[in-house]
Order: C-alpha cells, then sequence, then structure tokens
C-alpha cells in the first residue's frame, strides 16, 4: 500500500512540473509589453481625416489625403497627405484621428514619416493628443526635422514624468484616456512646398 501512494506522488510530481512550466510560458506574452502597430494604412478607406477646421483657417494646408502605394515604410500602403506650403507665414498640415486609446502598457509614441527627395528642408513635424473627459489638446513639445528622401521616424516619449507633452503632466490617467491622435507636419515661415507627404507605421512600444 505505502509503495503504491510513493509511486502515485512520484508520478503526480514528474507529470505536473511541465504542465505548471507549460502554463507559465504561455503568460509571459501577456506582461511583456511589447510593441503595437496603430496604423499601417493598408485598408482602402483611412480612419483619419483633415478635420473641418483646417479647411476654415488660412494657416492649415492639408488638402486631400489618401491611401498610397509609392512609399512604404511598413506593409504594402502608407498614407498620403497632399499639401500646399506658401511660405511667408507659419503654416501646417494637420490630420487626426478619433478614437479611445489606453496606452498605460506603452512608453513610447512613434511614427515614420517620408518626405520625397524633391521636398526642400526646413519642414519638421510633431505628435498631438486630446486626452481625458475635458478633451484636451496637448502639443508635443519637440519639433522633429524631416529630411528629404528619407524615412524620419517621429517618437515622443509617454512614460510618466515625460517632458515631451506642452504644460502636461504624464500619468497612468493621462495615458489611459487618450482620444484623438493628431499629427501636424510644420513649415515656420519657410520652405515653400507644394506636394505629398508619406506617413505610415503609427505604434506604441
Amino acid at each position: 500500500m505505502k509503495l503504491k501512494v510513493c509511486l502515485l506522488v512520484i508520478l503526480s510530481l514528474v507529470f505536473a512540473i511541465p504542465v505548471i512550466g507549460y502554463c507559465e510560458e504561455q503568460k509571459a506574452p501577456a506582461s511583456t509589453g511589447a510593441g503595437k502597430v496603430l496604423f499601417s494604412f493598408e485598408e482602402k478607406a483611412p480612419s483619419w481625416e483633415i478635420p473641418e477646421w483646417c479647411f476654415e483657417k488660412d494657416e492649415y494646408v492639408c488638402e486631400s489625403m489618401a491611401v498610397s502605394t509609392k512609399f512604404v515604410k511598413d506593409g504594402q500602403s502608407s498614407l498620403e497627405i497632399m499639401t500646399n506650403f506658401p511660405g511667408a507665414k507659419w503654416t501646417a498640415a494637420y490630420i487626426e484621428v478619433q478614437q479611445f486609446f489606453d496606452w498605460t502598457p506603452y512608453k513610447t509614441l512613434s511614427a515614420d514619416i517620408y518626405l520625397p527627395k524633391e521636398a526642400p528642408f526646413g519642414l519638421q513635424a510633431r505628435f498631438i493628443l486630446t486626452v481625458g473627459p475635458n478633451w484636451t489638446w496637448t502639443e508635443m513639445t519637440r519639433l522633429v526635422k524631416l529630411v528629404p528622401g528619407e524615412w524620419t521616424t517621429v517618437t515622443a516619449d509617454l512614460a510618466p514624468g515625460s517632458t515631451d507633452w506642452r504644460k502636461t503632466q504624464v500619468t497612468d490617467e493621462f495615458r489611459a484616456d487618450v482620444r484623438k491622435l493628431g499629427i501636424r507636419i510644420e513649415s515656420n515661415m519657410r520652405p515653400v512646398y507644394n506636394g505629398p507627404i508619406y506617413i505610415d507605421n503609427i505604434r506604441v512600444e
């Protein structure tokens, strides 16, 4: 009788260890905080838009937008925005998507932006977020220079205590209730540019 009990205990230990190990292995990816692609613009009708108020202001110069296969960073297509920067004053091309985001697992927000090689130097880009129940407009403090003929990665810090957002204290509450994500490309007096700009691979990591 004692021998049978001992054998049962040994067998249970032998078979239980792999099962426990397997369960722990299966749970691991959920807690790694791996990156997530938010928009790669593979769909025919993008959820992004040019807000109506942009067409009412002379300083906003994004004329249209569409999915394109001309220049792609990730996948098969990107978002092409047609712009007309006149120079001589501050102007910007702004697009946005309204959607509820919870970014508490992530520390950075990034996007890849392509400026055609025939475009001039001087254009810069930043993220803009609309956050919380009051729909607070929050601009990225830094501008990132776009390089003609290259993909430029624009990255903002989402970690608590980040100084990348103007007049804003980044907390978990901030990251958990993002309601709009915007990208603004700016020309400060110069350059003059009439042509496309491409956006792809918007992601959090």
